[in-house]
């Protein structure tokens, strides 16, 4: 990689081939629950210009705010006007950018590393997975490393290296790409905190890993900056991400409580990560993420491993704590890497409350080490053979990788096996809503059909996302008072209420029969999700109604 066309050409091809998995077919898979709650609270937002921050749940703003280009430029006005696709673009899109940003710290890492992490992040089954949920996780995941990215950026115009590969210090244009870098910075930090709540444990992670470094000696740079620019520099970094975080946070202003909400949050959010209430579902023991990352083999299912990208990263890390190896110029980046990591890793792994894409955060920094590690094998490889025989065995883990991320994205995507599927949603929920369609055209008021949807706890989502065409829906944790819908969308719990509600409350002669909605096929009952059953009850004279239209 000392050629920098062929550097140049090599970037280009892996950030274009992370495109490819990412930006393909988004929308081939129902929308997970908490896709839906954000797609609908995205709907508000397009349809009403309104968007206030709840600090008990849902996360931070930035999600809905950035896809708001996406659908102007898809001439979408109403959320019946979105798609899977127009939602999933967004984080797909940074998805990719986050591969492409590896170039920024080339000279850091190196430029072999620099490739090798690009590829390992393009072919990563957890990466190219999660940049198709809409979900927060690739947004923050990418604003953390466009941080790391600015301020080491900022380092090195302000006191390069010894091959002076930056302009010198004192110049004035050397000063303005200084400034410049510390309003990135601030962005990125603003856009991190206006994303999700946990990234206050990346930058912990962040500060832990700069004040460790800077103590043995390994960012000896940053002393000589002086008390006076560092200062400074802290000043506009926090000023920028302040403004950016209230700006998203205050709905630009029309909601100025948010801000407030925003830092309260935290009373809430300690709660939850130490598993209280009803997040109690998703605690989980310390070795959770290195399960479903590590080894995962569940069923008649293959077993999924980024064991390749552990084994490497392991490789950077005694390199990087070593200091043996490296560049003179990689090494405090290696350290940083490194530091960084294994705090991400620790604090998350002490958290009860997990799910995995909470993992992508340092799984992102393993994968950078693991380039580190790569580059080294290399280097240190002796000979042709050796080196020949290190490429296929990186050529074969890279494949190894990305057919698992195929098979996760295109192939297993809702199926239990798949370490990354967590409480999805099943392919049932697609057809039904279109069986639901087919009753509602033999219904005079079409969607604006009389709709009940009765599951214990909410627990519909992401029905309100499928029926969101319909005008007439009502959502019930329990059987409501007053008359029935003609379509009622229920779990087995509500039953036993339902049939009092059909055949013993209404007087005589105001008693409709209902018959359930079948599905297709030789499936016995519709999933919302698995052991998640659904039934389908439909009044009898639309039942005939919609028959007749079938005949």
């Amino acid at each position: 990689m000392r050629r920098p066309v062929l550097f140049v050409a090599a970037m280009l091809a892996v950030v274009a081939g992370a495109a490819v998995p990412r930006l393909a077919d988004l929308g081939n898979r129902p929308m997970h629950c908490d896709e839906a709650v954000h797609a609908i609270k995205f709907g508000r937002l397009l349809e009403e210009d309104d968007y206030v921050y709840d600090p008990r749940e849902y996360h931070g703003p930035s999600l809905n705010f950035l896809a708001l280009p996406i659908a102007h430029l898809a001439s979408a006005r109403k959320l019946t006007q979105i798609s899977e696709t127009h939602l999933r673009l967004l984080t797909a899109i940074f998805g990719v950018a986050m591969v492409a940003m590896v170039w920024l710290i080339r000279e850091e890492l190196g430029r072999g590393a620099a490739v090798c992490a690009a590829l390992l992040t393009a072919v990563s089954p957890a990466m190219v997975f999660y940049s198709r949920y809409y979900v927060q996780e690739m947004l923050l995941v990418c604003f953390t490393f466009g941080a790391i990215v600015a301020l080491w950026r900022y380092a090195r115009v302000v006191d390069p290296p010894g091959e002076q590969t930056e302009a010198p210090r004192g110049d004035r244009w050397s000063s303005i790409r200084a400034t410049l870098w510390l309003v990135a910075a601030g962005l990125c930090i603003g856009m991190m905190h206006a994303s999700k709540e946990t990234c206050v444990i990346a930058l912990f992670a962040m500060a832990l890993a700069a004040v460790l470094m800077t103590v043995i000696g390994s960012l000896d740079r940053f002393k000589q900056f002086g008390a006076k620019r560092l200062v400074l520099a802290a000043l506009i970094v926090t000023t920028v991400a302040a403004g950016v975080s209230m700006l998203f946070f205050s709905s630009f202003l029309d909601n100025p409580r948010g801000v407030i909400d925003s830092v309260t949050t935290y009373f809430y959010y300690l709660g939850r990560a130490s598993g209280e209430g009803s997040v109690g579902r998703h605690v989980y023991p310390w070795d959770y993420y290195f399960r479903i990352l590590f080894w995962w083999h569940q069923g008649d299912g293959p077993v999924w491993t980024d064991a390749s990208i552990a084994a490497l990263a392991l490789v950077g890390l005694v390199a990087a704590a070593v200091g043996r190896g490296l560049k003179p110029t990689s090494v405090s980046m290696a350290r940083f890497l490194a530091v960084y990591t294994v705090v991400m890793i620790v604090v998350y792994s002490a958290m009860p409350y997990k799910t995995p894409w909470c993992a992508l955060g340092f799984l992102h920094g393993m994968i950078l080490l693991a380039g580190v590690g790569a580059a080294l094998l290399w280097r240190v490889a002796p000979g042709y053979i050796a080196k020949s025989v290190l490429v296929v065995l990186l050529v074969a883990a890279a494949g190894h990788l990305a057919w698992q991320a195929h098979r996760a994205s295109f192939v297993d995507y809702e199926d239990r096996n798949n370490p990354y599927v967590y409480a999805h949603t099943t392919d049932d929920v697609p057809p039904l809503i279109g069986r639901v369609e087919q009753i509602a055209a033999a219904d005079p008021e079409g969607k604006a059909m009389h709709v009940q949807v009765i599951c214990p706890d909410h627990d519909y989502w992401p029905i309100p996302w499928y029926l969101r065409s319909f005008s007439h829906v009502g959502w019930f944790a329990g059987v409501p008072d007053g008359p029935a819908a003609r379509l009622i969308i229920t779990q087995p719990e509500m039953e036993p209420a339902l049939v009092r509600k059909f055949y013993e409350e209404p007087p005589p002669g105001q008693r409709y029969l209902y018959v359930p909605l079948p599905p297709d096929g030789e499936k016995q009952e519709w999933l919302l999700r698995p052991h998640v059953p659904l039934r389908v009850f439909v009044r009898l004279d639309l039942w005939e109604a919609y028959q007749a239209g079938q005949d």
